[in-house]
């Protein structure tokens, strides 16, 4: 993100994003998975390596996310997304189907920031999500295989 903080299109509509991110999660629920919604304090494009979404997660809400992985093989990806304002929005939804686990994670991405990180995800055919407490000592990232899914 600049240092202008985010566009106008994100505080606008950023609740929103929110609430249709934990009614996505209330479905997997419904269906008897186990759901972590996480709730970023900051989404940032990344390029170079790594590359994809940067997302900063609670340190609980990281803390729980740690745990899942550990116990889990993430394998596929749903990636909804609406584009508004000049910045485009997803919701991207990553599963571990066979233990029926799912990470919903909400995240922005101007226009404006879109064209060299599209570029490298479409030349490598993977982006990335990467989660990450305050202290970035670490982080999750899931991999997505169809970079098109988000451009």
């Amino acid at each position: 993100m600049n240092a202008d903080g985010p566009p106008s299109a994100v505080t606008d509509r950023w609740q929103e994003l929110l609430e249709d991110a934990d009614a996505i999660a209330a479905e997997y629920r419904d269906d008897g998975w186990e759901t972590l919604v996480v709730h970023p304090g900051d989404v940032t494009p990344v390029t170079g390596d790594p590359f994809g979404l940067d997302v900063l997660a609670p340190g609980d809400e990281f803390e729980a996310l740690e745990a899942l992985v550990e116990s889990a093989t993430f394998d596929t990806s749903q990636v909804y997304r609406a584009e508004e304002g000049g910045v485009r929005f997803f919701i991207v939804a990553t599963e571990a189907t066979a233990e029926e686990i799912a990470v919903v994670v909400p995240a922005f991405l101007p226009a404006r920031e879109e064209t060299e990180l599209a570029e490298q995800a479409t030349e490598e055919g993977v982006m990335y999500t990467h989660v990450r407490p305050l202290s970035d000592e670490t982080r999750v990232t899931f991999s997505h295989d169809d970079p098109g899914l988000f451009f």
